[in-house]
């Protein structure tokens, strides 16, 4: 009798400390949790759902936070989970016992006070199987433009090289997380300083000073030497844009592309080009009417179209508009007063000629310091006289700069919208 008390007694105390064990695991679990999502979470993410059926079990936590947000990252979860029941119940007859198992969690990660990363993790058990799978998928956000984003909007072109072939992308403060199907390789942003676009990853995010910051974007341009602004309209233009810029970088230019909306929609990748090259883009309208023959309203709609056709793909919205055929009057102007007019007092008349053999000449016999330069990237005749230009000025020692930079380094205020024909006026 007392033997078969001591073995009770035994597994009663067996079970005691298994008991104390697994809970004191789940315990510090929770809270390595807790202070994990304390450091790293910043959005209200727990909004769980729990559904416990005969022959599933379904664990699923919804984002709480933006709406813009919460659309995407709930609805991909709810088709995971949809999908995952519907296969469940195909199953007409289950062992004993037998039943799957779906569950996820949400992180999230404050990059800065606009980006934002999210990682979703599912896990699932089939009922036909002993075995978890596991899924993850990340999105990232900038909540100022309310929008999701990938490194294109991040970074200029040649940061492919630096991060790699990935299928996912995590953005966290100081690195990212890049995955392929499971977590691959970590890559810091400061890796990454020479390629960031300004005002979307912050000084706190490369791990430098505001002042070395600043000098990453600081602009290079002397304002003591001589220079011109070289634009482009009616583009951009799949085959002439790209030419042109590849003579752009290798003479360490820059140039101002006044673009049509309606090529900016067609020519996405090109329009990205320009941009990450560090050339200004500007408003040329959607289809080059002239608007001192269009309503209020209509001039309104041909730029603010032209710019969010460019901010969806750049991030970036212009402050500068070239009207067609140089036309305005003072209705245009007051309509488009946030914005400043730019002409120019150099015409290549490269859509005329065209012919480099007559307009290079036009351009190189009249220009000085502080020119305006109008040519045309929609023409392939234009490209290498385009190429002798950029070529020619830069050995005669000319600054290539965007028209912003001109008119700035010229001593104009460029806060104010005025009408500008060169930075000599």
């Amino acid at each position: 009798m007392k033997k078969i008390l001591y073995i009770f007694i035994t597994i009663i105390i067996i079970a005691l400390i298994f008991v104390a064990s697994k809970l004191f695991i789940e315990n510090n679990c929770k809270l390595e949790v807790k202070q994990t999502m304390r450091e790293s979470c910043s959005l209200q993410v727990t909004q769980k759902e729990i559904e416990d059926k005969d022959n599933y079990y379904s664990e699923i936590e919804k984002l709480n936070s933006q709406t813009f947000m919460d659309e995407q990252v709930n609805t991909y979860i709810a088709s995971i989970r949809s999908d995952f029941i519907e296969e469940t119940k195909s199953y007409n007859k289950l062992k004993k016992g037998e039943r799957a198992v779906i569950t996820d969690t949400i992180d999230s990660y404050e990059v800065n006070d606009n980006l934002y990363g999210i990682r979703i993790t599912i896990n699932m058990k089939k009922v036909n199987s002993d075995e978890y799978t596991t899924i993850i998928k990340t999105y990232n956000f900038d909540s100022t433009n309310q929008k999701e984003i990938n490194l294109n909007d991040l970074f200029k072109s040649g940061y492919e090289e630096i991060v790699g072939k990935y299928d996912q992308v995590l953005l966290k403060e100081k690195a990212m997380y890049l995955y392929d199907g499971e977590y691959l390789n970590e890559v810091k942003y400061n890796d990454l300083k020479e390629y960031v676009i300004k005002d979307m990853l912050l000084s706190q995010n490369l791990d430098i000073t505001q002042e070395e910051y600043d000098e990453l974007f600081a602009s290079k341009v002397d304002p003591n030497k001589k220079m011109v602004a070289i634009t482009f309209d009616d583009g951009p233009n799949p085959n002439n844009t790209p030419q042109i810029l590849e003579a752009l970088k290798q003479n360490n230019a820059k140039a101002t592309f006044f673009m049509l909306g309606q090529n900016v929609k067609q020519y996405p990748e090109t329009v990205k080009s320009v941009y990450d090259l560090g050339n200004e883009i500007g408003i040329h309208t959607w289809d080059h009417p002239q608007l001192t023959k269009l309503s209020v309203e209509n001039i309104k709609k041909q730029v603010s179209d032209t710019s969010d056709a460019i901010f969806e793909i750049t991030g970036y919205r212009p402050t500068i508009v070239r009207p067609p055929y140089g036309s305005f009057n003072d209705t245009v102007k007051s309509t488009l007063s946030d914005y400043s007019l730019i002409l120019w007092n150099i015409d290549s008349l490269d859509w005329k000629s065209r012919d480099e053999n007559k307009f290079v000449p036009l351009v190189m016999n009249d220009v000085q310091d502080g020119d305006i330069i109008l040519l045309h990237d929609i023409h392939s005749t234009t490209v290498p006289g385009a190429q002798k230009i950029i070529t020619q000025l830069t050995e005669q020692g000319y600054q290539l700069v965007t028209v912003s930079e001109l008119i700035e380094a010229k001593g104009y205020d460029t806060s104010k919208a005025q009408v500008f024909y060169s930075g000599r006026q």
